[in-house]
């Protein structure tokens, strides 16, 4: 489904993340996950196929912003782990006008071939996004990233696990990573404040809630409830302890401004133009502290761009903040993935977690 986004000139402290008339590719949301398979080919010519040995096929999506021009065709070209050319992944590219977006899938091509290009290799694997234009004569990369897939091994007790592996995307860099943005979705005169964060682990029996302070007072709290506010990324097993949700919370008695000129009354609301200063988020899972990130509105009524996601050129309205890790309940994970990972590979510069 297309959806318009908002003319983000009207918000004249949003950074702007593209030239006018260039298409945006929004980086945070690229998201690769294994497809499964219970067999593997050794190669797609093979006369048959080794069984009882599962293998994966990457998945990839992402959302751009318009324009796409007539003639436009994005797709992915995904490497092997030791650098060589593996497959090329056409992507449904729709027309788009200027500010509007769209998710980005494959196209679809049939489970058979999918099956036949699948691996069981692991380590990291290189992937570039393309944009060709036949009319322009363009053919050009506008993204290049890595991801590394690791390999689990099942609970060995139950039969049909036997002697079998499964892979994994590891998103362990996305966990302290935050995003803090003024929301237009509801209004785009009195946006509210957003935030994201990435727990990993099982959180459908779970709670899971963020709180909002300004200068140490509790202005607003949400509770993250339905797919609407998690986006699940799971391993080809969907093992519980491996899963990755990313996670909104929207503050929506807190505004960023008021630029309304309709009689709504706001005079319940939290405006940050008028409360210069600083702000604090305390994400709880089930009643415990995970996550906490920090930032500051500055006299000018606007949140203070510590820069971290212009130097990866992030796209969009978002902001990347540190989000502190505290407490067990997201399992074991490496706590200097960031350093090399984050962002497909791409380093936060200026990104200091305390």
């Amino acid at each position: 489904m297309r959806r318009a986004a908002f003319l983000f000139v009207t918000f004249i402290f949003f950074s702007v993340s593209a030239l006018a008339g260039e298409m945006t590719l929004l980086k945070r949301t690229v998201y690769i996950t294994p497809q499964k398979f219970l067999r593997y080919w050794k190669n797609p010519k093979a006369a048959e196929p080794v069984y009882n040995t599962n293998s994966w096929y990457p998945n990839i999506r992402f959302e751009v912003l318009g324009p796409v021009e007539a003639g436009s065709k994005l797709y992915v070209e995904f490497d092997r782990a030791n650098g060589t050319p593996w497959m090329k992944v056409n992507m449904v590219t729709p027309n788009l006008e200027d500010d509007v977006w769209e998710t980005i899938k494959p196209d679809s091509i049939s489970s058979d071939e999918e099956e036949k290009l699948a691996s069981i290799e692991t380590g990291t694997f290189n992937f570039r996004i393309k944009l060709k234009n036949a009319l322009a004569g363009v053919d050009k990369v506008i993204f290049s990233g890595k991801y590394k897939v690791n390999q689990l091994t099942l609970d060995q007790n139950i039969p049909e696990n036997k002697g079998k592996k499964e892979f994994m995307v590891d998103y362990d860099w996305h966990l302290p990573i935050g995003y803090v943005w003024v929301n237009p979705e509801s209004d785009e005169n009195v946006p509210y404040i957003s935030t994201q964060v990435c727990l990993k682990g099982n959180l459908e029996s779970g709670k899971q809630e963020a709180y909002l302070f300004y200068n140490g007072k509790q202005i607003s709290k949400d509770s993250a409830t339905g797919n609407s506010t998690r986006e699940e990324l799971t391993s080809g097993a969907n093992e519980p302890h491996h899963r990755y949700s990313i996670l909104q919370f929207n503050f929506v008695n807190v505004r960023a401004f008021n630029h309304s000129s309709s009689a709504n009354d706001y005079s319940s609301n939290f405006f940050i133009d008028k409360n210069p200063g600083n702000y604090q988020i305390k994400v709880l899972r089930d009643n415990q502290l995970v996550r906490t990130i920090d930032f500051t509105v500055g006299k000018d009524g606007k949140i203070v761009d510590n820069g971290i996601a212009k130097s990866v050129n992030l796209g969009g309205v978002r902001m990347i903040f540190p989000a502190k890790i505290t407490g067990i309940l997201d399992g074991q994970f490496s706590a200097i993935a960031w350093q090399t990972d984050a962002i497909w590979g791409n380093s936060l510069t200026g990104f200091v977690i305390q």
